[in-house]
This record gives C-alpha cells, structure tokens and sequence, in this order.
C-alpha cells in the first residue's frame, strides 16, 4: 500500500502588538499560531538560536537597532510531535524616540467657549496625555482619542498645553510636544440704558435705547 506523506503543521509568527514602526525600548508582544491540532509546546528562537520554550505569546523589549529574526515552532507528545518551523519574522527598531505635535482650533477665546486640541503622532496605537502649564506634573487628562476639547473654558483653562502619547504595558511615551498657548479673555458685557432716563413713558414719547459693550469687571 502506497501512504503519501503529510506536511507536518505550518507555524507562523506575528506582532499582536504593538503596531509597526516599533522604536527603541517598546515592549513587542508575538504570538506564535499554529492551526492544526492542540496541545503545543512553543519553542522560541532568535537568529536561529533556541529560547527558552514559553507559551504561545512573547513579549520582547526592542534594543537600539535590533533586527532580529524570530520564528517559532510548536512540540508535542502526539503524533504529529512537532509542526514545521515558521518563516523567520524580522522586526526592525528605530532609536528615533517619536515626538507628537499638538494644534488648537482656536488660541484667543472668550470664557464659555470651546476649544479643541489635537495631538498626533505618526504612528498608531497610542493613548494621550495632556498637561497645562508644567509637563512634568500629572496630566490634566488623559484620552484614547487624539482630541481633547475643553468645554465652556474660564479664565482658570488659560495657559500652556502640551501633550504626549504611550503605548504598551510597560507604557513607552513619546517626546512631549511643542507647547501651545491658550488666551482665554472674560466675554464682554451688553448693557442696555435708556435715554431720558425716564421712569414712566406715556404714548407718543420719544426715547432712545443705547446698548454698550462693556469688558467684564469695569
């Protein structure tokens, strides 16, 4: 009887997060899939070197620029007893520590306005991280959402805002961004006289209605 041979399981690599371009002491995770059968163990190797065997996920921290080649290949006691080894992963780093830019749709408003800031960063995956006047002190707020905005701002919102951006577990963080500054001015007051400054006005009468725009507290 004539058996033909079976291909043993195909294994392959691939980044779960984060997303590329990876930089310089990010925290990669790779997830090692083999579809066919259960009950794996996971061997890692590195340059064709042999790692420790772990499960089925590995974390890495990236290093000034590394490029290395990752695969994996699963072992077990069942036939099959192993899977084919994946094809070589490379994953290549930038020391360049990405740096976000921050923008405002406006930077001179009246109290009760809003204002919307937008922080980017080239790449994706991120969190922000926004701060007023110091950037070394705790954020002001922190979003999923590249946009923040700030809502029927006072005169205590004025100032310097700046913004940053992580990623990961531990958090890698961008370079803080350029500052921007917000002028938030009190919003003028209308004040309505009239002219006589009658108290009772019969039919027939004239008088006038002036209305001044005053600034606050004068």
């Amino acid at each position: 009887m004539f058996v033909v041979p079976t291909d043993l399981p195909s294994a392959s690599v691939m980044i779960v997060s984060p997303q590329e371009p990876l930089y310089t002491g990010e925290t990669v995770t790779l997830q090692c899939d083999i579809s066919d059968y259960t009950d794996w163990t996971y061997n890692w190797y590195r340059g064709n070197k042999l790692q420790s065997p772990d499960s089925p996920s590995r974390n890495i921290t990236t290093l000034s620029d590394l490029v290395s080649q990752y695969q994996c290949q699963g072992t077990r006691t069942d036939r099959p007893q192993s899977s084919q080894l994946s094809v070589s992963h490379h994953i290549t780093v930038t020391d360049n520590q990405p740096k976000a830019t921050l923008r405002s749709d406006e930077w001179d408003v009246l109290t009760g306005d809003n204002v919307t800031l937008t922080c980017t960063v080239e790449s994706s995956g991120w969190r922000f991280y926004w701060y007023r006047n110091r950037q070394d002190s705790e954020p002001v707020e922190t979003t999923s959402s590249s946009s923040y905005t700030l809502n029927q701002v006072s005169v205590s919102d004025r100032g310097q805002y700046r913004c940053r951006a992580g990623r990961g577990d531990p958090v890698y963080y961008t370079q803080y961004s350029e500052p921007v500054y917000i002028q938030i001015t009190e919003r003028p007051i209308a004040v309505l006289t009239l002219q006589p400054n009658w108290t009772q006005i019969f039919r027939g009468e004239s008088v006038t209605l002036r209305c001044d725009i005053q600034k606050a507290g004068v």
